[in-house]
């Protein structure tokens, strides 16, 4: 089995979402690319992230902040369980932004931001 890095993972969890339609591309500002959740890729998402947090016997708020702070390993199902959690809050957040009310998150990951700026509205970029 040959070594991956996190980036060559990281485009291969991407491309699944793409492929199984959780996520699609929408052109932002500055002609930036951003992935946004489908609804049903919300959904899945949803229920993928309690399926690894089982299996994986780790919750994914604490691996989204090692992934966040560099020191996640480059392990397939931890990274891609690390992005899900990123990916779902980051959607919550924005669809919440704009003035939309969802149920129960499934997950919460709050953004600690560094004083003086701004938390943007903005999905995150791929």
């Amino acid at each position: 089995m040959e070594l991956k890095d996190s980036g060559q993972l990281k485009n291969e969890i991407l491309q699944s979402w793409l492929r199984s339609a959780w996520v699609y591309p929408v052109q932002g500002p500055q002609e930036r690319t951003y992935l946004r959740l489908t609804p049903g890729g919300r959904l899945k998402m949803r229920r993928r992230i309690g399926e690894l947090e089982e299996a994986l016997g780790v919750e994914g708020e604490v691996l989204a902040r090692q992934e966040e702070g560099g020191s996640l390993p480059a392990e397939r199902d931890k990274l891609e369980l690390a992005m899900m959690v990123q990916a779902y809050t980051s959607e919550r957040h924005f669809i919440e932004s704009q003035g939309t009310s969802l149920g129960t998150a499934a997950i919460t990951l709050e953004a600690v931001m560094p004083e003086g700026l701004e938390e943007t509205t903005e999905p995150p970029t791929q």
